[in-house]
């Protein structure tokens, strides 16, 4: 054999080899042999609680009044077990209140995982946070999405990001394919073992927070890495009260204010998929300002987008202006709500919960009334 034709060859293997390899995730949805509940026992924690999450998705099949879904924004932001027990003593019946959320923003993994719960449960009212900053794939895309299952949800995304979209499926796809031949062990959520979660964050056990991450560190910590800052307890005093809340509407609208930049095409893309699905399925969808410490000083609730009209009716704004979460505290003492500039710790969650939740009600009880 010549090297010029033994080289030809070597070129053919390669690329007969690169063409059935980006067309693998086409022909294992084509077969239908990856199931969405196959993929989540393969997600290492420290890329998110889905052992939690799957148990909520797929194992629990009770009615959800209220659902908090996001990144890291709203995992820290929101403590679903007092919203679960305020709205209980209203209800007079156990609500059913949780969140799901994993590290980084992304509209692209967001909608994959809302698809999930609302193929198997019934879910009143859905709250997400403002997610899509980026106009590339969600980092960790690899590990959540599959191509079959969600393939209605991937049509229609723009060429240049679609492309590397698929192009996370594709890497993700010997690790899903791998949970077909053996069985993945899902961990017990409820397992008072420390994870990187609560060893990172100081945090309980995420189950016994139905899912919120409350963060025991002080501001300036840095999760996952030494020293670690611990949390300096703080009631906070202002004069915040939930009447500072507002949703969006007519008479609402001085108290928000749309900067932009624009989402782009591809996260808009997935915000407006998550906002048919809740159409379809009869779920209120509530976009929720989550407070960051580099607003501190806005008078008004500072959005990118004007999200009921670009996500279509029905969607309701709810937020606080900034200014208003921390009156009448101490200044030197505002950093005591928060780890970072752009997460609250354990005690800017328990003031931001107590405040947004009658609004949050208010929004239930409407979505109740609406045939």
């Amino acid at each position: 054999m010549t090297p010029a034709f033994s080289s030809s060859r070597r070129t053919l293997a390669f690329v007969v080899s690169l063409v059935l390899l980006f067309a693998a995730p086409a022909l294992v949805a084509a077969s239908g042999g990856l199931e969405r509940r196959l993929i989540y026992p393969a997600i290492p924690v420290r890329y998110g609680p889905a052992a939690w999450i799957e148990r909520q998705l797929f194992e629990n099949p009770r009615d959800v009044d209220i659902a908090f879904m996001g990144s890291s924004h709203m995992w820290t932001a929101v403590r679903s077990r007092y919203v679960k027990e305020e709205l209980s003593r209203r209800l007079g019946r156990e609500a059913e209140v949780f969140t799901l959320a994993w590290p980084r923003g992304g509209f692209d993994v967001l909608a994959v995982v809302i698809e999930d719960l609302l193929a198997h449960r019934h879910v009143r009212m859905l709250v997400i946070y403002d997610e899509g900053y980026e106009e590339a794939p969600h980092l960790l895309a690899p590990r959540w999405l599959s191509l079959g299952p969600n393939g209605d949800l991937l049509r229609g995304v723009p060429l240049g990001p679609g492309v590397g979209l698929y192009g996370s499926v594709v890497l993700g796809l010997p690790r899903h394919l791998l949970s077909l031949v053996r069985a993945d062990r899902l961990e017990d959520p409820t397992s008072p073992a420390p994870d990187f979660w609560t060893d990172a964050y100081q945090a309980p056990n995420l189950a016994s927070e139905l899912g919120t991450l409350r963060a025991r560190l002080a501001f300036g910590a840095r999760p996952g890495f030494l020293p670690i800052v611990p949390l300096v307890p703080f009631v906070a005093d202002g004069t915040a009260t939930p009447a500072d809340v507002f949703v969006y509407g007519p008479e609402t609208r001085e108290q928000f204010e749309f900067d932009g930049p624009p989402t782009g095409p591809y996260q808009l893309h997935f915000a407006r998929r998550i906002a048919e699905l809740c159409r379809a399925h009869g779920t209120k969808l509530v976009v929720l300002h989550t407070p960051t410490l580099r607003e501190r000083g806005a008078t008004r609730v500072i959005e990118r987008d004007f999200w009921p009209g670009e996500l279509g009716a029905g969607v309701e704004l709810l937020g606080i202006a900034p200014a208003r979460l921390v009156a009448g505290i101490d200044p030197s003492k505002v950093e005591l709500l928060f780890y970072e500039v752009d997460h609250v710790n354990q005690n800017g969650q328990d003031l931001f919960t107590r405040l947004i939740t009658p609004a949050l009600f208010s929004i239930y009880d409407r979505s109740a009334a609406t045939p």
